[in-house]
């Protein structure tokens, strides 16, 4: 299969893993690949995730599917469920992203998700932010990532404020009235319990 043929469409990749990924693609090739990661074959950047070519079992354009969402099978899929999963750095490179609907999928997943979202998130900013860094303990205690409430706060607030697409502005908005009635953990160590 040739990657490039992918560079920047709307794709649904199934991998050696048997898990399948939708969403807009970017190419990379082996030089930049080997430059960047060490490895040297090409790859499709997901944001955030890149998928090697001996990872991924078939790629299949869906920029001819026109359904209830777009160009996607669902309003989101693993891509979105595994950011949660990650926590803020992952959410992060989503909702920091240039494409709207890969926003709009992410902040679905946040809406649905919000209760268990917010029963493993703590208050205020990742350590790193002020200079500070988590144990080595810390980093690897528990499979789900860090989730920050004040993180959340930012992010959102940073897409009502400078985001040009209603929609994208609507849901955060709606999201950062959600979020003071939540339950939200008081301790650092929390959000690594799940």
């Amino acid at each position: 299969m040739d990657l490039k043929n992918f560079d920047d469409k709307c794709v649904r990749i199934l991998t050696a893993s048997g898990e399948t990924y939708e969403g807009i693609v970017s190419y990379c090739g082996h030089e930049y690949v080997f430059h960047e990661y060490g490895c040297n074959q090409e790859a499709l950047v997901l944001t955030p995730m890149l998928f090697y070519q001996d990872d991924i079992v078939s790629v299949i354009s869906l920029e001819e599917v026109d359904g209830p969402f777009g160009h996607y099978s669902e309003k989101y899929g693993l891509l979105e469920e595994k950011c949660l999963e990650w926590g803020s750095d992952m959410i992060e490179e989503v909702l920091t992203s240039e494409d709207d609907t890969q926003i709009l999928r992410m902040l679905a997943c946040m809406k649905d998700a919000l209760p268990s979202l917010a029963a493993r998130a703590v208050p205020g900013m990742a350590p790193w932010r002020s200079g500070n860094s988590m144990s080595g303990s810390e980093e690897n205690e528990g499979e789900l990532g860090p989730v920050y409430r004040g993180e959340l706060e930012n992010m959102l607030g940073t897409l009502v404020k400078y985001n040009g697409n209603e929609e994208v502005v609507r849901e955060a908005e709606d999201l950062l009235e959600q979020l003071p009635r939540q339950n939200f953990r008081n301790t650092t160590e929390d959000a690594y319990t799940g």
